[in-house]
């Protein structure tokens, strides 16, 4: 990969919970990602925030290339944590929910540069507006319109930031042309397409099934929401190269300044899904859209490994030919509760471009005071195995 030198790289009681899902928690990103037993009680009404420039000195990224960028990203980065009654109903599963995200504007503000949504079809509309609470069933006209939708687990636990994927991505868009000069954005949409789980009593609602009509129309959402100036696309990337693993492997990844104020979209979808979008666009020529096909296949150079723990070998080597890849720092609210972060240092570590995270800042709730962020503080620093002499320097996001 041209630039890059890779190297191999508890139980809360139920009562803990809290009971209003639409409470959003403010932390404060400082310059140590130290872990303390208690944030500050000032800390725990800031937003989250990259550090100053005077507080954390900003590395040049003249030169460098989008595979030598390492980013913190929000995993499910939309979520906003179910109510007590919601909880009850997953049992010893519901601690894994329980975590709550800042609106889209606010993670851009504080330097998060990876995203991770999940994108549900409603053709019809309505689809998803009668989820469970407390008190029942209830009607939530944000989900009445037709259009794709954004949330975790239809009726169970689908309280989300930005109901709707117009939505998210106007705030997305709303904002990069008020910060121009930001690092470039991953945005992964995940299309869910699977059964939800069964509850006795309950008539869950399941996921209407995507096609390629709906891959296109995400395509065309995307381009209708985004300028053409502030995407990075397939065909950008590729250039004049029969494919684009031999574009990243040879000319390599566009530069970091040449994309400031750019997104990269990525589709995650049903293998058959991808395969037909692939047909229509083969080497994904005349669409917006990366995909994370397998990085094996000619078109793939984008790639989610989650477990750094057990897959950091294959991180490496998957990075070496020329692949982003996303990685977790922490899964199922473990390491917070735990108080570890050795799953964050090994992610950290990786040659993963994108660090993502329930946890960029620390949550009030928790002892531990759990929270990702990079070495020293920040949300971007050039990657630690760039072969470059400022690799691992922080960089403005």
């Amino acid at each position: 990969m041209p630039g890059m030198s890779l190297q191999l790289p508890s139980t809360r009681p139920l009562s803990h919970f809290r009971w209003c899902a639409a409470v959003v928690l403010l932390g404060c990103v400082t310059c140590s990602c130290e872990q303390a037993t208690q944030p500050p009680a000032a800390a725990r009404e800031v937003a989250v925030a990259a550090p100053a420039p005077e507080a954390n000195p900003y590395a040049a990224t003249a030169g460098l290339r989008l595979n030598q960028l390492q980013v913190i990203g929000t995993h499910n980065s939309y979520h906003i944590a179910p109510d007590i009654f919601t909880y009850s109903l997953f049992d010893s599963r519901a601690e894994a929910l329980d975590y709550t995200h800042q609106p889209m504007t606010a993670q851009l503000d504080a330097g998060i540069r990876g995203f991770e949504l999940d994108v549900f079809v409603d053709d019809a509309g309505g689809r998803y507006a009668h989820p469970i609470s407390i008190v029942g069933r209830w009607h939530d006209a944000r989900f009445d319109a037709p259009g794709f939708k954004v949330l975790h687990i239809p009726d169970m636990d689908q309280e989300s930031i930005c109901p709707t994927l117009a939505g998210c991505l106007q705030d997305m868009a709303a904002w990069s042309a008020l910060h121009p000069e930001h690092v470039p954005v991953f945005v992964m949409l995940e299309c869910v397409a699977v059964d939800v789980p069964s509850l006795p009593g309950f008539d869950i609602t399941d996921p209407e099934r995507w096609e390629l009509r709906h891959v296109e129309e995400l395509d065309r959402l995307v381009q209708a929401t985004f300028g053409p100036e502030q995407l990075i696309t397939p065909d950008r990337v590729r250039g004049n190269a029969a494919s684009l693993r031999e574009a990243v492997t040879t000319v390599g990844w566009p530069t970091i300044d040449e994309l400031r104020g750019k997104f990269m979209f990525v589709i995650t979808v049903d293998d058959h899904v991808v395969a037909k979008h692939l047909a229509r666009h083969p080497g994904l020529r005349g669409t917006v859209l990366f995909a994370d096909c397998g990085d094996q296949s000619p078109d793939g150079v984008f790639c989610v490994i989650n477990d750094p723990s057990a897959d950091g070998k294959r991180i490496g080597e998957v990075a070496a030919r020329g692949v982003l890849i996303r990685t977790r720092a922490d899964e199922n609210v473990v390491e917070p509760l735990s108080g570890s972060t050795e799953r964050q240092k090994q992610a950290l570590a990786s040659g993963a471009c994108i660090v993502s995270t329930d946890f960029p800042a620390a949550d009030p709730t928790m002892e531990s005071g759990y929270m990702t962020c990079m070495p020293g503080g920040g949300t971007a620093r050039i990657h630690p195995l760039a072969n470059d002499p400022r690799a691992g320097q922080s960089i403005k996001p």
